[in-house]
């Protein structure tokens, strides 16, 4: 049986069951010693110990999965006891010179306290149940004791409870407003790594995003605070006169209803799948206002936009971000795409919740989706082992690396994905380009090929497949004529996430596949 363990109710039961059996076994050890014992403060040292902080390094694994940095450190004697935040909720146990170690925290980034040594690499694994079945990967990590700084005061007493900002949260997260202001709550989210939001006072929110940015979005009526950090930009909410770039988002601001918001968008009628926003393009109650590379600046100058909310893809153009900036607009950009979880990129229907003032809506959208995909994760695994991939122009494999939501669908789905973490570490990014040599001798014999076809639409039968590559003839899967290729939406369809992977199961389990919309099988 395979299931998906979000931060909630499954791994909050084991941790708290065996914590008060431990709390018990303690307070019965220590009963005999009372009075002559010292006392522990919160994070777990003694009276006679110190606490310092520490820079710390994480090596191994698929490059994705990061440790917080610095990070707190006790020393009691001779010995050393080390804080270990994960970017990740779903790490269960540690593993450190054979002895396995728990998270210390019901809820928020897997946090750890383990045993270290200063500047020594240390070899550790770590149990992941991100996928359908837990997996344990080795890393290595090493503290630099030339970085230790020791902490006194309040630093000293344990600082921010876990839980209160989503994964990942540890390297961008910053709830100061800079004007005094403290956040009256933060959203709890249960698969985003790469955004959080905290509440305040008046219908207030700020949204920090992974790459740095922070918006303040205020209610139309509100007041924005005065000596408002710098860093930060308003949006008013609901956020009207939008330019969406982001295609991938589309689906989200259908979902909620908020099309109505948009003037501007970077993708065509023609180019868009959501049928409410397509239909909008159609009607020109939205205009195209050109793509992420190549906006028309007078266009959207004379439109009156405030909010243009781009994708990563504008990293590669600094220049537009800018130029846009100069015109008055906020930008935004989204990071769906870099979530490791499947929900992780659905989740963010809840930033855009909070933009178009939306909010239930948004919890209950996401709350289907999530039911529905745990419901078929729920499901008997197929066994197959399946490859995802498209050709590029020169030939060679671009696969995404394992870790990745697409990977983790796959497993959702009930295949194994047929790539590990080291046969996908080349590269920072979710895609991996692999010579088709060496795509062929790690994946030839999966059982079942899912062609990107997203990405590449030349693919419409079998032969346009292996005429790719004279290699591909020789993979199992196209032996058995079990080849299939995604549709070309699929990338524009976050809210059909359980509908992919109800197909994902289906292919893999030999459904019939006649009303399937988003694969089709290769003749």
């Amino acid at each position: 049986m395979r299931s998906i363990l979000p931060k909630g109710e499954n791994r909050k039961r084991h941790r708290i069951a065996a914590r008060a059996i431990a709390c018990v076994l303690v307070a019965l050890l220590a009963l005999p010693f009372a009075g002559c014992s010292a006392s522990p403060n919160a994070t777990g040292a003694t009276t006679g110990s110190q606490e310092y902080t520490v820079s710390v390094s994480l090596s191994g694994g698929s490059g994705r999965a990061s440790i917080a940095s610095p990070t707190t450190i006790v020393k009691d004697g001779d010995t050393y006891t080390a804080t270990i935040t994960w970017s990740s909720s779903n790490y269960d146990k540690m593993t450190v010179d054979g002895v396995d170690y728990a998270p210390i925290n019901d809820g928020g980034n897997s946090t750890f306290e383990i045993p270290v040594t200063l500047d020594e690499d240390i070899a550790v694994s770590a149990e992941t149940v991100a996928m359908s079945t837990p997996h344990t990967i080795d890393y290595t990590i090493h503290f630099d004791s030339s970085t230790m700084k020791e902490k006194s005061g309040d630093e000293a007493s344990g600082g921010s409870p876990a839980g209160t900002a989503s994964s990942a949260a540890a390297d961008f997260h910053n709830a100061d407003l800079g004007c005094g202001w403290k956040p009256t709550g933060t959203f709890q989210l249960e698969y985003a790594e790469h955004f959080t939001v905290d509440e305040f006072e008046g219908g207030l929110r700020l949204i920090c995003i992974s790459n740095g940015e922070r918006f303040l979005v205020v209610p139309q009526d509100a007041k924005v605070p005065d000596g408002l950090s710098s860093d930060i930009a308003v949006i008013r909410r609901p956020a009207d006169k939008v330019y969406l770039v982001s295609s991938a988002t589309m689906c989200l601001v259908d979902a909620l209803d908020a099309n109505d918001n948009i003037i501007m968008s970077g993708t065509k009628a023609d180019d868009c799948s959501v049928a409410g926003f397509k239909s909008a393009l159609e009607s020109g109650a939205i205009a195209y206002g050109g793509k992420y590379s190549a906006p028309d600046y007078e266009r959207i100058s004379a439109s009156g936009c405030t909010l243009a909310i781009e994708n990563t893809m504008i990293n590669h153009t600094p220049d537009v971000k800018e130029k846009l900036q100069k015109l008055g607009l906020v930008v935004l950009t989204e990071q769906s795409s870099s979530e490791p979880e499947a929900l992780g990129r659905v989740e963010w229907i809840k930033l855009f919740g909070v933009l178009f003032d939306k909010e239930d809506e948004a919890a209950h959208l996401f709350n289907e989706q999530k039911a529905r995909v745990e419901q078929t994760s729920g499901l008997a695994s197929s066994g197959k082992t399946v490859a995802y991939f498209y050709i590029n122009s020169n030939g060679a494999a671009v696969t995404r690396r394992a870790g990745d939501y697409v990977a983790q669908m796959i497993e959702l789905a009930g295949g194994n994905y047929a790539l590990d973490d080291a046969q996908t570490a080349s590269t920072s990014g979710s895609s991996v380009t692999l010579e088709m040599e060496r795509f062929y001798a790690t994946a030839k014999d999966a059982d079942i090929i899912v062609y990107n076809g997203t990405i590449d639409e030349s693919v419409a039968t079998l032969n346009d497949f292996v005429g790719k590559n004279a290699l591909l003839s020789q993979f199992k899967a196209v032996k058995n004529g079990n080849v299939w290729v995604t549709s070309a939406d699929m990338y524009q369809q976050m809210t059909s996430t359980a509908d992919i992977i109800d197909e994902l199961h289906g292919a893999f389990t030999g459904d019939d596949a006649s009303d399937f919309h988003y694969l089709r099988k290769l003749g």
